[in-house]
Parts: structure tokens; C-alpha cells; sequence
């Protein structure tokens, strides 16, 4: 009837004509809570070795500076055994230097005192004995002025023969004499302490038809 509002039977209504179900808006703001919360909680999370108190970094700076420590002392010892080397050797060097500084002064030396032990070894017969004393006497004080220095003779006649101190001029057939025995002196030798001045010019035995090591 016109005017009339008619009730409508629910139960006659389809499914498009249903109304839109409310909105549970209790559950979406929990959603959005929920959501809200599970960001901080994944970024709180602490890197491998790392604390919440930040213990791991100052660890891992702590062995970093003893690393450094390390090899740092390791430098220093390194630098330390190369500056002892450093000592000794300049050390040596100038006990040689020292040792050995009147080796040249000796060595311009020696062919003077030869000149003079030659001269009393071919005198004449004639020649006044004062006079060769005289020359003996010098020839004496040269050598004992040069021992003071360190310079010395070196052994020759009757000892082997030494290559390292021995310079062979001549093989002489000698069948009573042992092989490679110095059996004359041409020219004396001299050493300066350990160091050969110069070596002395020897003559060598070996028996007839025999070669020795000194030829």
C-alpha cells in the first residue's frame, strides 16, 4: 500500500544483496602493531662477534693492537741484531786496521835488511871484521825493531814444504832428503802476526827422477 513502508524478508534477499560486513577494526590496528614491533626486532639484531654492550669491537681492537705490538717488536729486534752486527764488524775492522797498519811501511822494508844480510853473506875474506860485526849488528836490530811490529821470519830449510808460506823456485834431486823438504832458502819470508808478507823463496828435494808438488 502506497505510504506504507514494507519490511523486507531477509530470507528472500540474494547474495549481492547482502550489506558489506562491518570492518573489525580491533584487528587491524593489532595488525599494524604487530607489524610495527617486527622491524626493531630484526635490526636489533647484533652482527657475528658483536654484543649488545659493544665488547666484540674493543676485542677485536685489542688484537689489533697487539698485532701491531708484535711487529713492531719484531722490527726492533731485527733492527737491533743488525746494528750488533754492524758494531762488531767496524769493531774488527779497525783491530785489523790497528793489527796490520805497519804492514806496508814493513813490507818496503824487508828489501833493505835482504840487502844487508846478503852484503855480510858475500863479504870478502878480506874485509875488515870490525866493520862486518858492524853490518851483523844492524842487520840484528833491524830484525828485532821489526818483531816489535809483529814481523817475524817464517821457517824454511828443513821444514815441509807449505804453499801457503813457501814459494818454490827449484826441484833439487836430493835421494836422502824426504820428499818436498825445503832444503835452501833463496830469499827469507816474512809474515806480519797471522798474515804472510811475503813468502819465502825456497829450493825443494825429491828424489832423481821423481816430480814433487812444489814443481
Amino acid at each position: 500500500m502506497p505510504g506504507r513502508h514494507h519490511m523486507l524478508d531477509s530470507s528472500s534477499m540474494t547474495p549481492n544483496d547482502q550489506p558489506p560486513a562491518p570492518h573489525r577494526r580491533g584487528h587491524r590496528v593489532e595488525d599494524r602493531r604487530s607489524s610495527a614491533g617486527a622491524a626493531p626486532a630484526e635490526s636489533s639484531r647484533a652482527a657475528p662477534g658483536d654484543t649488545a654492550d659493544g665488547s666484540g669491537e674493543v676485542d677485536a681492537d685489542v688484537a689489533e693492537l697487539r698485532r701491531s705490538l708484535d711487529e713492531g717488536r719484531e722490527q726492533y729486534l731485527r733492527l737491533a741484531a743488525d746494528f750488533e752486527n754492524f758494531k762488531r764488524r767496524k769493531a774488527q775492522e779497525l783491530s785489523d786496521r790497528s793489527r796490520y797498519a805497519s804492514e806496508e811501511a814493513a813490507g818496503a822494508l824487508l828489501p833493505v835488511l835482504d840487502n844487508l844480510r846478503r852484503a855480510v853473506d858475500t863479504a870478502p875474506t878480506d874485509v875488515d871484521p870490525g866493520f862486518l860485526d858492524g853490518v851483523r849488528l844492524t842487520v840484528r836490530q833491524f830484525e828485532d825493531a821489526l818483531a816489535v811490529l809483529g814481523v817475524v821470519p817464517i821457517a824454511a830449510v828443513g821444514e815441509p814444504f807449505d804453499p801457503s808460506v813457501h814459494e818454490a823456485i827449484a826441484g833439487v834431486p836430493s835421494p836422502d832428503v824426504e820428499l818436498d823438504t825445503v832444503i835452501d832458502e833463496v830469499q827469507r819470508g816474512y809474515r806480519l802476526h797471522d798474515r804472510v808478507l811475503r813468502p819465502a823463496l825456497v829450493r825443494v828435494a825429491h828424489p832423481a827422477g821423481a816430480r814433487s808438488s812444489a814443481d
